[in-house]
């Protein structure tokens, strides 16, 4: 059960890290469509400080259920299977969210960048999930039982 709690915190961590994005984005005024933490305030009527809660509160849920699904996720790493996982949840966000607020099917209503730049920034999430969710998971064993990484192998012609 403990590796619930560590998806957990790996989402908020992941959470923290689209937050962060996001800010930038406002900063700077690229994409002003992509403030889907407002748009989540409003579809639930609890404002912008309430989509910030709940876009956190989403994020733990999902690495938690990462965590739980991470053994029958496809994927060679954790990373991978995090950006799996996260596409899968842009696609849930763009065939059902985003029409529910007016956007239209994939967020085209708004523009065609939309859609994009929410894949990238689940992407984003998936792989910082998957990165922080295994370390977390490393840091938890015993130390004598952490490998150090195997140097790069080196490619030697032969005559």
């Amino acid at each position: 059960m403990h590796y619930i709690y560590k998806g957990m915190a790996a989402g908020l961590f992941a959470a923290l890290a689209v937050a962060t994005l996001l800010l930038l984005n406002d900063q700077t005024g690229l994409l002003l469509e992509l403030d889907f933490v407002s748009l989540i305030g409003s579809l639930t009527g609890i404002g912008a400080i309430g989509g910030w809660v709940l876009h956190f509160s989403l994020a733990a849920m999902m690495g938690g259920l990462f965590a739980w699904l991470d053994p029958d996720l496809p994927g060679d790493s954790l990373r991978q299977r995090g950006m799996i996982f996260a596409s899968l949840w842009w696609t849930l966000m763009v065939l059902f969210i985003l029409p529910l607020g007016g956007l239209g099917v994939l967020g085209l209503g708004y523009g065609p960048l939309l859609p994009l730049a929410l894949l990238a920034l689940h992407l984003v999430f998936g792989a910082v999930l998957g990165g922080t969710y295994g370390w977390l998971l490393l840091q938890s064993a015993p130390l004598r039982y952490r490998h150090a990484r195997a140097p790069a192998p080196t490619f030697r012609r032969t005559r």
